[in-house]
């Protein structure tokens, strides 16, 4: 569903890991009998899946999953529901990629992952731009998560000079985003708002963390959709991956019928 090139490079070069073409080795006898000559032969680049599968094996556990310890995370992975919507902050505004995924920790702590990348790394346009308009509320803080994602969390000069803050205001970004109402208008029926592109349930994820932060929970009265967020995580996306193109529920087509069937509910007039 969604696979960065250069973040794949990026961690395989810091990391160590090659992810050169694979080989095949064969044997023959020498002349004579006497020893053998061993040969190697190009058999093209690794697949997608082959080079995930390495770069999963060879970060090993510092891609967390359970979100057991109290340390950052540098990656992290899992299988969960991914929202994707638009992020329009910042310099890419016209192909930003907003994602979030919520899950739970270990010890039953919520635990939020808001996962900025491009639009670009949808393969096949699976997802478009123009699948959602730009209509709604939305954050004045843009700018402050732009600098702590162009930055990957090494700046901080704007007003939201706090990890904690900041990290809330993603998150209320990632929940809230293009909403036109109440939060109970939309609870439910994230097609409704802004921005919004599509989920997928039991997607596979893989991402780089840029900030992780766990709130104070005296610190804060978070309400509706927010209550409960203990643990956020700021990043980006490496891959996203789906049992089938099927798997990928597209808001564009629901608003679609929903029109629709608004169109043909509409009472005759001369």
């Amino acid at each position: 569903m969604y696979w960065s090139e250069r973040r794949v490079a990026e961690i395989a070069s810091d990391n160590g890991i090659r992810l050169a073409d694979r080989f095949s080795w064969t044997v023959k006898a020498a002349p004579q009998g006497v020893g053998a000559e061993v040969a190697s032969k190009d058999r093209g680049e690794l697949s997608r899946r082959e080079r995930a599968l390495k770069i999963e094996k060879l970060i090993g556990d510092q891609a967390v999953s359970l979100f057991e310890s109290p340390h950052p995370a540098r990656f992290a992975k899992g299988v969960n529901r991914v929202n994707v919507a638009r992020f329009i902050g910042g310099p890419a505004r016209d192909k930003g990629a907003m994602c979030h995924v919520r899950t739970t920790s270990s010890r039953g702590q919520r635990v939020d992952l808001v996962l900025f990348g491009s639009m670009d790394n949808f393969p096949g346009r699976i997802l478009r731009t123009s699948d959602a308009s730009e209509d709604g509320w939305y954050s004045s803080a843009w700018h402050a998560i732009a600098e702590l994602v162009e930055s990957r969390g090494t700046r901080a000069t704007t007003q939201w000079d706090d990890p904690e803050s900041l990290s809330v205001e993603v998150l209320n970004l990632a929940l809230h985003q293009g909403s036109t109402g109440t939060e109970d208008e939309h609870r439910g029926r994230p097609w409704t708002r802004g921005y919004t592109l599509a989920h997928a349930d039991d997607c596979e994820w893989f991402a780089q963390i840029y900030t992780d932060v766990a709130l104070t929970e005296e610190r804060w009265n978070l309400r509706g959709e927010m209550s409960g967020a203990h643990r956020i995580l700021v990043g980006a996306p490496v891959w996203l991956r789906t049992a089938s193109q099927d798997s990928v529920v597209r808001y564009e087509e629901m608003r679609r019928r929903a029109a629709t069937s608004r169109r043909r509910r509409l009472p005759f007039m001369r």
